[in-house]
């Protein structure tokens, strides 16, 4: 199933590239002329990034910064032809260049094509926010420098970016992430295919050209603007995973999937619980809660780099699923993700093509107990385990019943 996009509701990122630590330039606004309709743009306000967690990230391998004789980021960009339309932006006002350069690290710079078509679609945008411009820089933006080699390692890589506004980044205070892939959004096909950026809503990016050194860092260009995280409701309604919605709202669990920090969504398709003969009209409250909670794991992240290859994991059901690689595939327990890494702001959602089956004997009654099992639980830098998640969720749920 095809995973639309969620268009972020910023103005033109081009303009803005530049606008960290700066609230405006002279007090004026830039105005850019697009090869089509036009708009201005309000200047940016500061903000700043932050450093996330590695446990659940991984590191990846790290590229060639440009050194001395490499040029600085603002002439690397003019000199750059698939970025005109952003240098035709930034050359009025160099100085917005200033605090990126100091930065440094890895820096995904959207295509001419990418920002006439992001610009043309949002007329303009005169009405968006600083705060929200910024945002999208810093999603833009890694604070390790990451070559393309090692963005596009087999299985795939996580990169933390500098985004941590809590609206985009619910990570118990680490900043959110992209998941690069040669092998698909999994990471898991057999051959390289191109190397891609996922983002919110399962977006996704071509890499068209990589490895461009500034002093400080790298360029890799991208032909669309990222899509910003979303909450697991906004995502399944994005993605038009209706059913799963539907379950989610029946059970009164809305703002638990919401806000819970470092959440993984095992997240069927409309077609998976109809092939399945799920009619969620017909279920009880208790059963689609069940039904959800072996649905969901809570933790660490379960983005697919944090899975191992036959391992059991730890659901809030507290029955395990079991997580297998091969035939270029993912699979949780023998059901395959259709779309992987779809990146939430509190977490991470795998589309899978059918509907988890719990056994039979299993139930909330059992859930949180790991006696016995050699499941691995997904935990967070502050210990929340299963059984205090799901307390969380009896509480809720209880409230409405």
């Amino acid at each position: 199933m095809h995973l639309k996009t969620l268009v972020p509701l910023v103005a033109a990122l081009a303009w803005a590239l530049g606008s960290l630590g700066h609230t405006t330039i002279d007090g004026s606004s830039v105005t850019y002329t697009a090869p089509g309709p036009s708009g201005s743009v309000t200047p940016g306000s500061s903000g700043t990034g932050g450093t996330g967690d590695t446990g659940s990230t991984g590191t990846g391998g790290t590229g060639t910064t440009g050194g001395s004789s490499s040029p600085d980021i603002a002439s690397l960009i003019a000199q750059t032809s698939d970025l005109s339309t952003l240098n035709a932006i930034i050359t009025q006002y160099p100085a917005l260049l200033g605090n990126l350069t100091a930065a440094g690290g890895t820096f995904l710079a959207p295509s001419n094509d990418a920002l006439d078509n992001f610009i043309a679609t949002q007329g303009g945008l005169p009405s968006i926010t600083e705060d929200t411009i910024l945002d999208l820089i810093n999603y833009h933006l890694l604070p390790s420098t990451r070559n393309a080699a090692s963005l596009s390692v087999a299985g795939g890589s996580i990169a933390e970016t500098r985004l941590l506004d809590a609206d985009y980044a619910n990570l118990a205070g680490t900043a959110n992430v992209i998941f690069a892939s040669a092998y698909g959004s999994t990471g898991q096909e057999v051959a390289p295919s191109g190397l891609k950026i996922y983002s919110g809503v399962g977006g996704s990016a071509n890499v068209t050209s990589s490895d461009l050194a500034f002093q400080g860092g790298l360029v890799h260009v991208i032909d669309q603007v990222l899509n910003f995280p979303r909450t697991c409701t906004q995502t399944a309604e994005t993605a038009q995973l209706n059913t799963l919605l539907n379950a989610i709202r029946t059970s009164n669990l809305t703002e638990v999937v919401d806000t819970t920090a470092k959440f993984t969504c095992f997240a069927p398709t409309d077609e998976a619980f109809q092939a399945a003969g799920i009619n969620i009209s017909a279920l009880s409250t208790d059963q689609i809660v069940d039904a959800l909670k072996y649905h969901s794991i809570v933790g660490d992240v379960g983005y697919s780099t944090a899975f191992e290859d036959g391992k059991e994991y730890q659901t809030l059901l507290g029955v395990p699923v079991t997580v297998h690689k091969r035939d270029g595939q993912l699979f949780i327990n023998d059901v395959a993700v259709q779309t992987g890494n779809v990146i939430m702001s509190n977490g991470v959602a795998h589309v899978l093509t059918g509907v988890l089956s719990p056994p039979a004997n299993a139930s909330g009654t059992t859930a949180g107990s790991t006696a016995g099992s050699s499941a691995t639980p997904l935990r967070d830098s502050f210990g929340i385990s299963v059984g205090l998640f799901l307390g969380v969720i009896s509480s809720v749920y209880l409230v409405y019943v």
